[in-house]
């Protein structure tokens, strides 16, 4: 005690200033405004994780990327007793826990999560991309950092340090334990919007509330609210006017060119298939309509064809598709997500086919 009085006597300065950091660290970890400042697609992944750790007991949850994001999910009009004593596809909750640039490793360890704060769900339903069965989509980090760089920040905001180091094994974990190590200081995980706040700012924007993406934040989280998790992106984004449909043709073009003479990799969904076999929950396959070219391209008929065959191996699983796979260009904002019109179409064909035709093969008590 005494050499340490002494080398604080002698170095008062450095002290003083780790005080002053740990104090502010303090200060920004129990601050809630700071995910508000977060960029929004940082901010929306720490949404949907707090509505997980949240007890919801949601009927049904739908785990996506950016296109089945654009799926409204629904709350239980359970509200008489004449509604309880029938089975009616109303009385059933249904949650949209998409997120973009997901990927098809994280849901199994995201649905341990979710059941850590509810109950299981009546089913699940997984409504990620075809392109997610990539060959490269699924290679470990620490191989091609190129795909830790797409996924990194859904991963690091959707996990904690904990979570995040126990899902992965070997060199792979060593990586990730670099990576996330930095994300449990608030300075670093806030970085940007602190250094927006710091940078940017003016006394005025600040005595007016005006602070670096805290309307659009809170934005986002009304429409989330009110939506039950859903999302277009295609309407949401800031998305350039001027792409013509000649231009959505190419963007077409050149996804099915890059991946059609590839293997589809469907290990992970094989894994998610076999965990949820294993909590006894159901699974509904969901192939959300794409581009017209996209679903009749080789790649897209070969992750069918495995689709409908992993499903008739589980007792549990069902492949279900839109009563059409491909939409016109027109339907599109840039060739991915749906412009306003798109949206408009795959949450009626939504509501009018594939919720009752999940009634049929889920709703049997």
């Amino acid at each position: 005690m005494n050499l340490f009085i002494s080398y604080f006597k002698k170095s008062p300065a450095f002290f003083i200033s780790v005080a002053i950091i740990v104090l502010l660290e303090g200060i920004m970890y129990f601050a809630p405004i700071l995910e508000y400042m977060d960029p929004t697609g940082v901010y929306y992944t720490s949404l949907k994780r707090d509505i997980a750790e949240s007890e919801n007991n949601f009927d049904y949850i739908m785990l996506g990327d950016s296109r089945s994001l654009s799926i409204k999910g629904r709350k239980s009009n359970l509200n008489s007793q004449e509604n309880a004593n029938s089975i009616a596809q109303d009385q059933y909750s249904l949650y949209n826990f998409s997120l973009p640039a997901a990927g098809t490793r994280y849901i199994q360890h995201f649905i341990d999560k979710y059941l850590a704060h509810n109950k299981k769900p009546r089913g699940i339903i997984y409504a990620l991309d075809i392109e997610q069965f990539r060959p490269g989509q699924s290679a470990a980090f620490n191989v091609d950092p190129k795909i830790w760089s797409i996924f990194k920040h859904r991963l690091l905001n959707l996990f904690t340090f904990t979570e995040n180091v126990s899902q992965y094994k070997g060199k792979e974990q060593y990586f990730i334990l670099k990576e996330a190590l930095p994300y449990t200081i608030p300075s670093v995980r806030h970085r940007e919007g602190l250094d927006k706040l710091i940078t940017g700012m003016r006394p005025k924007d600040i005595q007016n509330g005006d602070l670096p993406y805290l309307r659009s934040n809170q934005r986002l989280e009304k429409l989330t609210k009110e939506t039950y998790g859903q999302v277009n992106l295609g309407t949401y984004l800031e998305i350039p006017s001027g792409i013509t449909l000649d231009m959505i043709q190419e963007i077409v073009d050149g996804s099915i060119e890059a991946q059609n003479s590839e293997t589809p990799n469907m290990e992970n969904l094989v894994s998610f298939l076999e965990y949820a076999s294993q909590k006894k929950i159901p699974v509904i396959i969901l192939e959300v309509p794409h581009a017209d070219g996209l679903p009749q391209s080789a790649f897209y008929t070969k992750v069918r064809l495995e689709y409908k065959k992993i499903a008739e191996q589980y007792s549990n699983v069902y492949f279900q598709a839109f009563p059409s796979n491909s939409y016109s260009l027109d339907y599109f904002a840039e060739g991915i997500h749906f412009n306003g019109k798109g949206e408009i179409r795959v949450n009626e064909e939504f509501e009018k086919f594939i919720w009752p035709n999940i009634s049929k093969v889920i709703w049997k008590d």
